[in-house]
């Protein structure tokens, strides 16, 4: 009897519950499964994330670019709250000194990726900035300019860079600087698309100046059409003085390979990679380049091909005309992607990123007889929140990596 009286009790209670539920218009999964706060919880660390970068912090960037001056002090800049901000360090980046804007007019700056501002030096005290700054449709940005003459105490009013005067793509900025402020920037370009022959992609496009001297101004030049439209370009000078591009190019039917021209040489770009990557989208993933002083081309690129997948270095004495036989870089297993590479005295250094599963890895390998064999690669850093593309810049005397890890900060290395 009390068992009957135990179970009409239990079923009235449930009835009476159930009844409360529609009433009330709660969801039976509620009652059913744990309430889920992650999304709760990411609300939480955004506005966390938010509260923290209100300091200016080379943590707060996304990307971060450096470069060693000619008096040996190590510069690194990052964008934050539209703005270039900058710090120096004259220990090979052991410390810094406090973190600077650069006193130009806030503007949108794009810093993520293989899309990010760039620094360069003269050899007068001269410092030098290019960055993309996105225009109000999406995918649209200018290239935009401003150098300083007295080591980054004061710099000129921003000019764009660009001289067609359209909204469309300009971006992925690169530039190089010569002792006496002869400066060249390249990018990818989306004037041409316009064109009836534009065909797939971007083009690339040139301008050259020196804005220490009077009435001087960028002249605009086309290079190639038919590019990728979000990969990295790669440039360095050869002996003779000429500037070598390398990019991702579109061939036939989306077919992405990289090539390589020097300006002056030749008339038509050297494709450098063979690996048959069929793809209807842009793999953010441009390559390397780095020319030594008996003018052998080093490079390294990532594919995905039906022929060749992963990382891979390979050297040219011929301008790119003919390669040695490109050599696999890293573990494919462990996504190994993201390299870049630098020439000094016969010595090449590669390093790129891996993925454990948990943790992001900073790799690097290493040849001393001009890239002919190398030596076993080995991992330098780890990070477990995510990191930068790792970048190799040349100091007086050594090679280093600088390596941007989230919320674990800026760090530089010797190679």
């Amino acid at each position: 009897m009390r068992i009957l009286m135990k179970n009409i009790n239990n079923r009235l209670k449930l009835l009476i519950l159930v009844t409360f539920i529609l009433s009330t218009g709660i969801s039976q999964q509620v009652l059913a499964e744990p309430m889920d706060h992650s999304q709760h919880q990411g609300q939480k660390s955004v506005k966390q994330a938010k509260t923290i970068c209100q300091k200016i912090a080379v943590t707060c960037g996304k990307t971060v670019t450096s470069a060693f001056a000619p008096n040996g002090d190590f510069w690194r800049i990052w964008s934050q709250q539209d703005n270039i901000y900058y710090q120096i360090s004259p220990d090979n980046g052991q410390n810094f000194g406090i973190a600077k804007a650069v006193g130009i007019a806030k503007e949108k700056i794009s810093a993520r990726n293989e899309n990010r501002p760039k620094i360069a030096f003269d050899s007068k005290q001269g410092v030098y900035l290019s960055w993309a700054s996105p225009r109000e449709k999406k995918y649209t940005a200018d290239i935009r300019y401003s150098y300083s003459s007295d080591y980054g105490k004061t710099f000129s009013t921003p000019i764009t860079v660009n001289d067609d005067g359209l909204l469309t793509g300009h971006s992925f900025n690169e530039m190089v600087v010569n002792d006496e402020g002869d400066v060249s920037i390249v990018w990818l370009d989306g004037r041409l698309k316009q064109r009836k022959d534009a065909g797939n992609g971007s083009a690339i496009f040139i301008a050259s100046g020196n804005m220490t001297k009077a009435k001087s101004q960028f002249v605009n030049q086309e290079v190639v059409n038919g590019t990728c439209v979000c990969c990295r370009l790669a440039v360095d000078y050869n002996q003779q003085g000429k500037l070598a591009i390398l990019w991702r190019h579109i061939y036939g039917d989306n077919i992405r390979e990289f090539a390589i021209t020097t300006l002056g040489e030749q008339s038509t770009p050297y494709q450098v990679s063979h690996d048959h990557w069929k793809i209807n989208g842009c793999p953010h993933q441009g390559g390397a380049l780095s020319i030594a002083q008996d003018n052998r081309y080093h490079m390294v690129w990532y594919n995905q091909g039906d022929k060749g997948k992963g990382i891979f270095y390979s050297y040219s004495n011929d301008a790119g005309k003919s390669l040695s036989l490109p050599l696999a870089v890293g573990e494919q297993a462990a996504q190994a992607a993201h390299p870049h590479m630098s020439e000094r005295k016969g010595v090449i250094d590669i390093v790129w990123t891996q993925f454990t599963g948990t943790e992001h890895q900073l790799w690097h390998q290493q040849s001393t007889d001009k890239g002919v064999t190398f030596g076993i690669a080995r991992v330098l850093a780890t990070s477990t929140k995510g990191s930068d593309r790792p970048f190799i810049v040349q100091g007086q005397n050594n090679s280093f990596v600088s390596w941007h890890r989230f919320q674990q900060g800026h760090w530089l290395n010797q190679l």
